[in-house]
């Protein structure tokens, strides 16, 4: 007796499928993207409108069946149509600023680490540190709309964080993953703002350096993508 119950151990451990697929070693790639447009169109003044587009790519590997990591990139850019009004010696001047107002780079580390429930869900969650790049232009009236500045800054900044997410596995090659939650809780930033106004306001530099420590998690925070797994 004590055999066959032998026999039958062995026979299931050789031809039952495992409960969970093996990931170590796999590499991937996922990615999401967005885009938003804006318009506002009030009775009184001409409408402004504006968009922007971003795209965040990962490049990753498993070290083990629960544990991976790689490189985040990520870029973003922006744009906007907007009317202004200045009066000079009584007399009002129209302002139309149109063009490129944002631009923005990041490149940054992860370390994600997996629960699977089964071969086609799972979490994971781990931390990140990313350095990032933005550049910004804007328009503001100033010493009672008698002139128009123009902002440029320029800011570098370095963020440590946490992030958690969800996958759906619809088969060998192709998942669907999610964001669900992130945080924050330091961030280091330093600043150039260039302000240019469009009479004898005079002009001046500014540099700032800031820094925020809040240990928050935003969740829930969704947001959705596709992930490509490749040759081992």
């Amino acid at each position: 007796m004590k055999k066959i119950y032998f026999l039958v151990i062995i026979s299931i451990l050789v031809f039952s499928k495992p409960v969970l697929a093996q990931f170590e070693g796999k590499k991937f790639l996922s990615g999401s993207a967005q885009i938003d447009f804006g318009n506002n169109n009030p009775e009184m003044s001409q409408s402004t409108n504006g968009y922007s587009a971003g795209i965040n790519v990962n490049l990753g590997k498993f070290k083990t069946n629960t544990r991976a990591s790689g490189w985040n990139l990520a870029g973003s850019i922006g744009g906007q149509k907007a009317f202004y009004q200045t009066f000079t010696n009584g007399s009002q001047v129209n302002w139309e600023k149109s063009g490129i107002n944002l631009v923005g780079a990041q490149i940054g580390k992860f370390w994600q680490f997996y629960k699977h429930f089964n071969e086609k869900v799972g979490v994971f969650a781990g931390p990140g540190v990313n350095a990032t790049y933005q550049n910004t232009r804007s328009y503001e009236p100033v010493l009672e709309g008698q002139y128009l500045t123009e902002i440029k800054s320029n800011s570098i900044g370095l963020a440590l964080g946490v992030s958690a997410g969800i996958y759906y596995r619809l088969s060998e090659k192709w998942w669907i993953d999610g964001s669900i939650g992130f945080s924050s809780p330091v961030n280091i930033n330093y600043s150039i703002t260039d302000r240019k106004s469009t009479g004898d306001f005079e002009d001046f530099r500014s540099k700032s350096m800031s820094y925020s420590l809040t240990p928050s998690f935003t969740f829930p925070s969704v947001s959705f993508g596709v992930r490509y797994f490749y040759n081992r």
